[in-house]
């Protein structure tokens, strides 16, 4: 079982110094020069980097070939009261993101349980709501150091997805979040580096592929993107193309129907803003940063690292 310093730094988009900045923290000397903990993830990154690139292809541009098709409609709720409990959930995941707080996630995933009981036949679109506040529980008891219940969350999240894609195959924004939950997983299972990569790969280039205007597909690819080494087509610059695609995408979206997802954009405009600041570009970050607090005020992460920027430079307020 891996450690779990050594799963942080395996997760796509989330070595120590990149989870440090989304703490709104600067990295620590011991993240990056314990040479025991550095050993252990050049061995996982080394295992990553084969799988890329014998996967290389794939990753060498924004959008597949093939056939563009949606995910099919007519999977709107009808029932008031899982209307009512599936906004409520929805809010608190919101919540959640907000404040980094772990028991709103809890709390957002067994109200979409609630939700996913009441609803019969079962809605793919609840059964991914279930798995996103698992990939958010995942994420959170990462960063506090669970790797245990990381990995069990990971687990439980994937299970509801393959049920949600059974249901309707051409769930593009399902099977992007599959794919990066399987490159989770990696982390744990160092010695299936080869097939869990080429797999998570597989899902998160076949999602723009049925759902090519779905911002949140590019959003995981770009994160993902931040954990791939840039002579191997991935980076920061790799990263900031998909997220700035996902910022233009998210301009256009307007989702109506409560059932449909709609996360995502105060998030994106803040993670670009980061690899914006870490490319010493920092007036364009405070302009993404702004724009992500005029999306979401309450967003928690926008709001310290916009005071950390104004701080350093006071004629910026």
């Amino acid at each position: 079982k891996a450690k779990p310093s050594t799963v942080a730094a395996a997760i796509p988009g989330s070595s120590p110094s990149f989870l440090a900045t989304q703490n709104g923290r600067e990295p620590k000397k011991e993240d990056t020069m314990n040479p025991k903990r550095q050993m252990n993830r050049d061995k996982i990154r080394c295992l990553f980097l084969i799988l890329i690139l014998a996967f290389f292809p794939l990753l060498s541009s924004a959008e597949s070939i093939g056939p563009k098709v949606k995910a099919a409609d007519g999977q709107s709720l009808k029932n008031p009261a899982v209307i009512k409990n599936l906004e409520e959930a929805k809010a608190k995941l919101q919540a959640g993101v907000n404040t980094r707080k772990l028991e709103f996630f809890q709390e957002a995933r067994d109200l979409f349980l609630n939700c996913l009981m009441q609803e019969k036949p079962e809605n793919p679109y609840l059964l991914y709501y279930v798995a996103l506040a698992d990939f958010r529980l995942a994420s959170s008891y990462l960063i506090a150091g669970n790797a245990a219940e990381s990995e069990r969350n990971i687990g439980e999240g994937q299970k509801y997805l393959e049920k949600a894609m059974a249901l309707d195959p051409q769930f593009g924004e399902a099977e992007a979040l599959y794919g990066y939950l399987m490159g989770m997983s990696l982390a744990f299972h160092p010695d299936q580096a080869m097939t869990l990569g080429m797999k998570s790969l597989e899902y998160l280039n076949g999602a723009s592929d049925k759902d090519p205007d779905n911002p949140r597909i590019y959003f995981l690819k770009g994160n993902y993107q931040l954990y791939v080494p840039e002579e191997y087509g991935g980076g920061v610059d790799s990263a900031l193309q998909f997220l700035e695609k996902a910022v233009s995408l998210f301009e256009k979206e307007n989702v109506a129907d409560p059932l449909k997802p709609n996360w995502g954009r105060d998030e994106t405009l803040t993670n670009a803003a980061m690899i914006y600041k870490q490319k010493k570009n920092e007036a364009k970050a405070v302009e993404l940063l702004k724009k992500a607090l005029a999306v979401n005020p309450d967003f928690g992460r926008a709001k310290a690292e916009l005071a950390a920027l104004e701080k350093k430079d006071p004629r910026r307020t």
